[in-house]
């Protein structure tokens, strides 16, 4: 794919895939106060009014003729639509997988430049909770939906190394107005942050990169690298909110992954906590 100068994002005609969703829906706003023009897309009806320079339509992800008219005549993606929760392969692989390489093929037949998708912090769900982790931890993923997001990953990685298509996945941790619960304390994401993070994808200059979708926790399992290129500044803090937790009830994780690494998990804990394929990163 030859090398183009940047197009503004003010000029940009933007698609955002899975826009019905929980967290999706909250881009619509800030998108559409960006860019030239937002295409919005899911299976199910969007919510509210569109914006003026939104179009609403419906399209299944897993219908490449479908992905392939959706995407012409667009400079950016931003992939939030897929399955976000554990699930057998007979639902995941059609939503996460297939639809991914849709939109990636998609992409390379139309020229796109760049892709902001929605990854999870899953894909480290294996890593104990006493670790902070970075985002060159090894992939330790805890759960079949953590799988399809580490697919995800090394698609983006694929299509970049080959094709020259951009990219920044987002290890997103859970996306709430608020933290919930005790270990939101670690995990939360405003949703201003998170727009600043898709902003910041479409906007800086990127190759294969990956940042956590998290707010600026003190308590965070996890951290991004502080680079000049890839400015986040998170401005929320999940202990400006204290969840009214009885600490004494309170679940101790074991894994960065919480229920979803817990959920079915068969005997030693040790094995998946004490396995890695290169040297661990540190205990916090």
């Amino acid at each position: 794919m030859p090398t183009l100068p940047p197009i503004p994002l003010h000029e940009q005609r933007i698609l955002l895939t899975g826009a019905a969703g929980k967290v999706a829906r909250r881009l619509r706003e800030p998108l559409a106060g960006a860019c030239r023009a937002l295409v919005c897309t899911d299976l199910l009806p969007l919510d509210g009014t569109a914006w003026p320079n939104e179009t609403q339509t419906r399209c299944d992800l897993t219908d490449l003729d479908a992905v392939l008219q959706l995407t012409d005549g667009i400079d950016a993606i931003v992939h939030f639509a897929g399955y976000p929760r554990e699930a057998g392969w007979d639902t995941l692989i059609p939503a996460n997988i297939v639809a991914l390489t849709h939109l990636w093929e998609a992409a390379l037949h139309h020229g796109v430049r760049r892709i902001v998708y929605a990854s999870t912090n899953h894909v480290v769900g294996f890593h104990p909770a006493s670790h902070r982790l970075g985002v060159d931890a090894e992939t330790k993923c805890d759960s079949r939906y953590g799988l399809t997001k580490a697919f995800a990953e090394s698609t983006a990685r694929f299509y970049y190394e080959k094709y020259g298509i951009a990219s920044l996945g987002l290890r997103i941790g859970r996306c709430e107005d608020l933290p919930l619960d005790a270990r939101m304390m670690s995990t939360w994401l405003h949703p201003h942050d998170l727009a600043q993070l898709v902003l910041m994808g479409l906007t800086a200059p990127i190759q294969a990169d990956i940042r956590y979708g998290i707010s600026n926790n003190a308590a965070a399992m996890c951290h991004n690298p502080d680079t000049p290129d890839l400015p986040y500044d998170p401005a929320h803090r999940a202990e400006d909110h204290p969840v009214a937790t009885d600490a004494g009830h309170a679940k101790a994780w074991r894994f960065q992954g919480g229920p979803f690494a817990d959920a079915n998990y068969v005997g030693d804990p040790d094995r998946a906590a004490g396995y890695y394929r290169r040297k661990p990163v540190e205990a916090r």
